[in-house]
């Protein structure tokens, strides 16, 4: 199949990628691309078109190693974020950005001072050996992206608790703090002698890998840049989307509205053109507010939609069953339970959704008595005792 012209923004990714490589093989520095590149360049699936699909992976030693050979060399329109350099970034790791591009995430306000195309850089984490030091290093890592200026982003009430103790050593200053933290991830995180690797993709999806998937390295090419993956990269894949990884689907594009990018245009001329920064944070947050009620109806009204079709769905059921009714309890009387367990599989899924709103569907009291023996015969004791919690 013909691949199709990368784009400017992809064009961007895949250079700062090869940079990223050359800094490392000069200094002897191992990474690893992300599994989602590494799926890629392994099956033949084009490049992603997400401008923030660059990521690589490294160790915390090595990663340390990279942010201290980027200071050494010029700079070249280049930048390397961290906690380390910027009290607004938002959590353990680094990001080497291309200071000509523009990639502004209205999310996150102002976490990024060069907020450019670029490639965030992972740490392979070592776990940590003793239980309340790991608790302790979570809470200090949680209360500081919560304390970073996000939109949008309602926390819980355990992440809230988190940030309490980062307001209290911020008061020696924030930069200070985040610089504080950044050494202290960095050294209790080692991955000297690890047996097992934690990836953190996102507040949401965290990954475990075997420390021997990435003992050595092994080249593999991306739209023709020979770039690092972990020597066992099929290892690396299963753990990662399974063992049918080669039929895993290429990323659907889903344009993000709150992402704006350029490769054309560079972060300063941008604002230059439509203001300052914070003027365009203030105008969003009030227009979100202001929206906010709308949202709220918008779910209401697709909850009622919803409601009223498993309503219908039920008195359509209703007939169904009236007519099979003799039938069934045949079926019952005979204790055949393989074809009672067929007949009642609309029952089960409307069923279902009806625990969803916190009730049952019954459609018949004699049909029930009938559907409970027959979950309880064909071992679906937990559906039963869902439905038995409403039903008396």
């Amino acid at each position: 199949m013909e691949q199709k012209p990368l784009k400017r923004e992809q064009q961007e990714v895949l250079s700062l990628l090869k940079e990223i490589d050359m800094i490392c093989r000069k200094n002897k520095i191992p990474y690893y691309l992300s599994p989602q590149l590494t799926l890629c360049a392994v099956t033949g699936q084009p490049f992603p078109q997400n401008p923030l699909c660059g990521v690589v992976l490294m160790k915390t030693g090595d990663m340390e190693r990279f942010r201290i050979a980027f200071e050494e060399r010029s700079r070249d329109r280049r930048a390397l974020e961290s906690m380390k350099n910027n009290k607004r970034f938002p959590g353990f790791y680094l990001r080497y950005e291309n200071m000509d591009t523009l990639c502004y995430r209205l999310d996150q306000g102002q976490n990024f001072k060069y907020p450019g195309i670029g490639v965030d850089i992972l740490p392979l984490r070592g776990k940590i050996p003793s239980r309340k030091k790991h608790l302790w290093n979570r809470a200090l890592e949680v209360g500081w992206q919560q304390s970073c200026y996000l939109y949008n982003k309602k926390p819980g009430l355990k992440r809230m608790l988190c940030k309490f103790p980062i307001y209290f050593f911020s008061l020696t200053g924030r930069a200070r703090l985040g610089r504080s933290l950044y050494d202290k991830f960095l050294r209790r995180q080692d991955t000297g002698s690890c047996e097992e690797y934690v990836l953190r993709l996102n507040p949401r999806e965290t990954l475990y890998y075997p420390a021997e998937i990435f003992k050595k390295t092994s080249e593999v090419s991306l739209e023709g840049v020979q770039l690092l993956v972990p020597e066992g990269k099929v290892w690396y894949l299963q753990r990662t989307y399974g063992g049918d990884y080669e039929n895993v689907p290429a990323e659907e594009i889903k344009p993000d509205w709150a992402v704006m990018t350029s490769a054309l245009v560079s972060y300063e001329e941008y604002f230059d053109q439509i203001g300052p920064q914070k003027k365009l944070l203030k105008a969003r947050r009030r227009q979100y507010l202001k929206d906010s009620v709308g949202r709220r109806r918008q779910r209401y009204y697709n909850w009622c939609w919803n409601y009223a079709k498993l309503c219908a769905s039920q008195r359509e059921l209703d007939a169904f069953y009236q007519e099979k009714k003799d039938y069934i309890k045949n079926l019952h009387k005979n204790k055949d339970y393989m074809r009672l367990e067929a007949v009642f599989r609309p029952y089960t899924r409307v069923s279902q959704r009806c625990l969803k709103e916190n009730e049952i569907y019954a459609s018949d009291e004699e049909l029930m008595e009938i559907y409970l023996d027959v979950l309880e015969k064909t071992g679906n004791s937990e559906l039963k005792g869902q439905i038995e919690q409403y039903w008396s």
